[in-house]
């Protein structure tokens, strides 16, 4: 295998990778915020990954031309569409999650 395809392998790796924690995220992050912040990176890191990888196994000067053209649209249209989701759930009234308090130990020896 030539360099090109070895560096094409690692973008498919790392588009692996990235797609797997931001799932992951997604589904345990607790409130729509940062579910939705999880998503978008699970959006750019992964598809940018695959976007490189096919850049670089490109055949031709005009299919690379295209995928460098279909990555300036995703880099404009991507943060786009979060932010008019976030904005509207924000608008929303939806509340930001936050963490219980924890009692130590200590707290209940001290109302004993």
């Amino acid at each position: 295998m030539a360099v090109r395809e070895w560096l094409a392998l690692v973008a498919f790796a790392s588009a692996i990778i990235f797609g797997t924690a931001g799932m992951i995220g997604m589904f345990r992050f607790p409130d729509p915020y940062a579910r939705m912040h999880a998503g978008g990176l699970l959006g750019t890191t992964a598809t940018f990954s695959v976007f490189i990888g096919s850049l670089l196994l490109a055949p031709d000067r005009a299919t690379a031309a295209r995928i460098v053209i279909i990555m300036i649209f995703f880099l404009i249209s991507a943060p786009t569409g979060s932010y008019i989701v976030g904005r509207f759930t924000w608008e929303t009234g939806l509340p930001v999650w936050k963490p219980k308090k924890r009692r130590n130990i200590t707290d209940k020896e001290q109302e004993k």
